[in-house]
């Protein structure tokens, strides 16, 4: 049996259109705030934190993915991270995926469905 796809407006597949909704954000801090990247790919996502890991300003945290609501670390933080307690872990991992969801809710009621890249020139 063949499987059919639903197309959107954009005559696109559903699942390459969540992709262009800024599905990752990209956290990092600045002068000790939480600050977010949206992004529409898991790719943009590590180029964008690529470039945070050599901003002398910004420190890079990791990657929040909003479909699976999961959060990849950086890959010190996570070196680090790993070496805590289970229990730890757990605690800094909900308080680090409810940041990522406040930033986002945050930035969605600003403009909906649309979460502004901030310049690193800034």
């Amino acid at each position: 049996m063949m499987q059919i796809q639903k197309y959107t407006r954009r005559n696109q597949p559903k699942e390459q259109q969540e992709f262009s909704k800024n599905r990752y954000s990209v956290l990092y801090t600045l002068k000790g705030q939480y600050q977010h990247v949206g992004c529409s790919s898991q790719e943009e996502a590590q180029h964008v934190l690529g470039m945070l890991m050599t901003d002398g300003n910004r420190i890079p945290v990791g990657i929040y993915d909003s479909q699976t609501d999961s959060f990849e670390w950086e890959i010190i933080g996570q070196y680090f991270h790993s070496q805590d307690p289970i229990s730890d872990q757990q605690e800094r991992l909900q308080e680090i995926l409810t940041i990522s969801r406040a930033l986002r809710r945050r930035d969605a009621s600003w403009q909906p469905g649309f979460m502004q890249t901030p310049s690193f020139f800034a």
